[in-house]
């Protein structure tokens, strides 16, 4: 019975996602008209939205600077495809990547991403 529940929630979840999702049409028609100005519910949704973005670029972020540096050591002196040089060249890249990019979500955002 639990896993009934559980696979009942996870498709109640992955359906009310969809039915939340911008539609494309939507998504087409905000590109050609100016940018409408945030309101109470784009501010809101900013706040809500934030905290699974921040955690997430922060689980992933941190997850690929240990992993970076298990695998620098590793191959420590190995020579890479990174431009010539060592394979640790290409994964201070990887990792310094993985951090970058907005790690909170603007009204702004989300009245581009889900329109007014």
């Amino acid at each position: 019975m639990k896993y009934t529940t559980n696979s009942f929630l996870a498709a109640a979840l992955v359906v009310f996602g969809l039915l939340c999702a911008p539609r494309l049409s939507v998504a087409g028609e905000s590109m050609q008209q100016e940018p409408a100005r945030p309101g109470f519910v784009h501010i809101l949704g900013g706040i809500l939205l934030t905290p699974p973005v921040f955690i997430g670029k922060l689980a992933t972020c941190a997850g690929t600077q240990v992993a970076a540096g298990v695998a620098y050591a590793g191959t420590f002196g190995v020579e890479g495809n990174y431009n010539g040089g060592t394979n640790g060249r290409e994964i201070g890249e990887v990792a310094r990547r993985s951090c970058t990019g907005p790690w909170w979500v603007t009204p702004s955002q989300v009245v581009r991403d889900y329109g007014e």
